[in-house]
């Protein structure tokens, strides 16, 4: 059955050069292929209060891709202003596309609701928007070991450039993100389960990764000028 109303699709990420192909915007460059390949009727990326914001439709539905651009750690801020003034019912019609630890490198799982694992930008989140949305949890994997048993911090992790070798992984991951955000807006949460996780298949030899299109822009509707960085910008939301 397709969908109705307005949909929102949120993708986490940090916005600028300097954060462009780190393990931490997944869901930035998940969210630029969905909107390339996945929303014909998109149109232009414009600035609304603290998210970069793309409007289109699909299958009857109003559907807004929004690429926060308050920093990680704030993206809460981003998504209740969208959620106040789309009206959307976060329940059932809001989704956000995220980095996840806990899943390896290639794997993408939608699941309902859950904790944060320590992700900074779900934190903020779960605290603005206090219901159990649809994620997709698109995995980075944690960093490994040296040989005496030491790993990175996650911050260092997670804040690092995927390597040359990785980005086939990286690639298959956000396709299936893209189709797994295809299946929830034309059928739901349950039917984007039943299709389930993306399991990594044999790497191809490395050809560069992805350029973010959208999110990873410079400032847009951001401010300040670290992770903490917060703004507004005053241009009107699409129609």
């Amino acid at each position: 059955m397709g969908a109705t109303g307005t949909k929102l699709i949120l993708g986490l990420g940090n916005p600028g050069p300097a954060y462009a192909g780190t393990r931490h915007n997944v869901g930035f460059l998940a969210l630029d292929l969905f909107a390339r390949e996945g929303l014909a009727s998109a149109g232009p990326p414009v600035n609304f209060k603290s998210s970069l914001v793309v409007s289109g439709s699909l299958d009857g539905a109003r559907v807004i891709l929004a690429w926060p651009q308050t920093y990680m750690n704030l993206s809460g801020h981003a998504a209740r202003e969208l959620v106040s003034f789309y009206k959307i019912a976060a329940l059932d019609d809001m989704l956000v596309i995220h980095d996840e630890m806990d899943l390896p490198p290639g794997r993408v799982k939608a699941t309902r609701g859950g904790g944060s694992a320590g992700h900074n930008g779900m934190d903020s989140l779960r605290e603005a928007v206090p219901v159990d949305f649809a994620r997709l949890r698109i995995g980075i994997g944690r960093p490994p070991r040296d040989p005496q048993g030491h790993s990175r911090g996650s911050k260092d992790w997670v804040l690092s450039p995927f390597g040359g070798e990785e980005w086939p992984l990286v690639e298959e991951s956000l396709r299936g993100a893209a189709e797994l955000a295809r299946v929830w807006l034309a059928d739901g949460l349950s039917a984007a389960q039943r299709l389930g996780n993306r399991k990594p298949r044999k790497p191809r030899p490395p050809e560069g990764g992805p350029e973010g299109d959208w999110g990873g822009r410079d400032g847009g509707g951001g401010g300040g000028g670290g992770p903490d960085g917060q703004g507004s910008s005053g241009a009107a939301p699409p129609a």
